[in-house]
């Protein structure tokens, strides 16, 4: 019924459910499109995974003993798991649907559900956690090129990141307007950058949360 994480960078749909009649047909629903998946009895088994190293979404029910489906969001937020999720249940209070979505829930779906509607949303979860994924891999090329960076283009790029002038970089730096010039074309060759817009983007994207600087990038 459940797949082994043999290839544990392999998209997975993450079944939560302790109904082992709906999880047998979410399961079945699942593997008729050729997706892999991996069932879990309640919440608090799922959350004893490798959670940073998953990839794919989350269908989870919303009522189960030890943690509801909600907190299992919460959780999952807490500890920065931004994998999509989708609730599927028989109880869909508006209080909870609206919780759900607002945490960040991919869908709601109530019991008895359209089988194709879930489905369309699953590969949803599973192009977004996908793109996602990409994003952070080219943020962390990028971080790696940052750091790469001489000490004195560090300084050049800080400064266009401020939004500070050519002119005024190198009177800061002491060091003449061509020079600075110079430096900002290596760092975008560097970078890979197109244009200061997307110098500073790829900076932005870059840069740990609440980091301002780049002196220790």
């Amino acid at each position: 019924m459940t797949n082994d994480k043999s290839a544990r960078s392999d998209p997975t749909v993450y079944l939560i459910d302790d109904d082992p009649v709906a999880s047998f047909l979410l399961v079945d629903l699942v593997e008729s499109v050729n997706l892999p998946c991996k069932v879990f009895e309640t919440a608090v088994l799922f959350l004893e995974e490798p959670l940073e190293d998953l990839e794919g979404c989350i269908v989870s029910d919303l009522r189960m003993p030890g943690m509801s489906g909600l907190e299992l969001q919460e959780e999952l937020h807490r500890r920065n798991i931004n994998l999509p999720m989708i609730f599927v249940s028989a109880y869909a209070e508006v209080q909870s649907v609206v919780r759900a979505m607002r945490g960040g829930a991919l869908d709601f779906f109530q019991k008895p559900f359209s089988s194709q509607q879930l489905i369309e949303r699953i590969q949803d979860g599973l192009r977004i956690d996908r793109e996602r994924a990409e994003l952070q891999a080219r943020n962390r090329r990028m971080g790696e090129r940052i750091a790469l960076l001489t000490p004195r283009e560090k300084e050049v790029l800080q400064g266009i990141f401020e939004g500070k002038l050519t002119k005024v970089i190198a009177e800061e730096l002491g060091i003449s307007t061509r020079t600075a010039e110079t430096y900002r074309q290596l760092i975008m060759q560097k970078l890979q950058a197109g244009s200061i817009a997307e110098l500073v983007r790829i900076v932005i994207e870059a840069m740990p949360p609440g980091k301002t600087t780049l002196s220790s990038q």
